[in-house]
């Protein structure tokens, strides 16, 4: 097993520079809504992996953990990330924490 397995992508060089920027989309997978919705976001200000962590950091305080159960996402190395909801309210809550990270950047 190679160094940096166990970790998370975005975990693993805190320091190294994005060579894309952070894409996410959100994916609405429930009974309700078997097509999947689709939404996606670009976030430009997220340039490091350490900004990778930060932003991360604070989506898991004020998203993730309170919707546990609910939600589930993956980065990739590539500087995509995919969430998955089981909600409306939740993809909206999502683009909506976001679309607040854009605009205060």
């Amino acid at each position: 097993m190679s160094d940096g397995e166990d970790f998370p992508a975005h975990l693993e060089h805190p320091d190294e520079d994005l060579d894309n920027p952070l894409r996410i989309i959100i994916v609405v997978n429930s009974p309700e809504h078997p097509e999947g919705e689709m939404e996606e976001r670009l976030l430009d200000s997220i340039q490091s992996m350490e900004d990778v962590n930060t932003f991360f950091d604070t989506f898991d305080e004020k998203v993730a953990i309170p919707n546990e159960g609910h939600i589930k996402y993956e980065v990739g190395s590539d500087g995509l990330v995919v969430i998955v909801v089981d909600t409306l309210q939740l993809r909206n809550d999502v683009l909506k924490f976001l679309d607040e990270h854009v605009a205060e950047v």
